[in-house]
């Protein structure tokens, strides 16, 4: 005979279970200048974009799942920029207020090419290496986390990021729910990704230019300041409690 407390039991975990699986959704665009992408909402993790923007536009959509620190997230990726694109698990922290990326790939737009951005060194996860950098304008932290070979799917391991930037000095907060997204600023492209699912067969991977008009880094630099092509004053990055 099964007890009502089994029951009980059996449910609770059941509805655990489901819960995990539950994608949620991103989507942002930042008003008329944005307004010539499409974003579509497939079964389960799957969405779609498709995307012609000028100067001045700019959106991050995506999949995602409830934030937590341990995350492990599957993707495949059929990804096709132009212009300034990227493929990233994003998200944002409160207590301070962080935005995050891990960047997978980009188009012609390295991300840390910014005279505002601060380079915080070297890590390794999921067999490759990625950079460390950091952004505050006065107003918002970014943090990214950038792959040193562009691939479009695989498995990211969001604890070796989140503990890199905390071993960096970076604070983290509390995190809010995280997503594989595409965000574009400028150009055309279109995508297909599924989060959840991990591609079958080999994982194409390319290297990612490393050519900066702005800053550069030193291929044994692990830490500290970085060198600059141009004579651009260095900002450090400030945090206020």
């Amino acid at each position: 005979m099964v007890s009502f407390k089994n029951i009980l039991a059996t449910a609770a975990t059941l509805f655990s279970l489901a819960s995990s699986q539950q994608f949620y959704i991103q989507n942002w665009g930042n008003g008329e200048k944005a307004t010539n992408y499409t974003y579509k909402s497939l079964e389960g993790g799957r969405f779609t974009l498709d995307w012609i923007l000028g100067a001045g536009g700019n959106f991050v959509s995506g999949k995602g799942y409830r934030g937590n620190k341990n995350l492990v997230v599957n993707y495949t990726a059929n990804y096709n920029p132009q212009g300034n694109s990227y493929l990233a698990l994003y998200g944002f922290t409160s207590n301070p207020r962080v935005e995050f990326y891990v960047v997978e790939a980009f188009a012609e737009h390295n991300p840390s090419d910014n005279t505002g951005h601060t380079f915080f060194g070297y890590h390794n996860s999921d067999g490759a290496q990625y950079e460390l950098w950091s952004k505050y304008n006065g107003d918002l932290r970014q943090y990214w986390s950038v792959r040193r070979t562009n691939r479009r799917g695989g498995t990211i391991t969001f604890a070796n990021h989140y503990n890199a930037w905390v071993a960096a000095g970076l604070p983290m907060g509390g995190l809010g729910n995280t997503y594989i997204v595409v965000e574009g600023q400028q150009g055309r492209g279109n995508a297909d990704i599924t989060v959840g699912v991990r591609p079958t067969g080999t994982i194409k991977e390319t290297p990612t230019p490393t050519t900066r008009s702005q800053v550069c880094v030193t291929p044994t630099q692990t830490l500290g300041p970085i060198c600059r092509p141009k004579k651009v004053k260095k900002e450090e990055v400030q945090f206020k409690a």
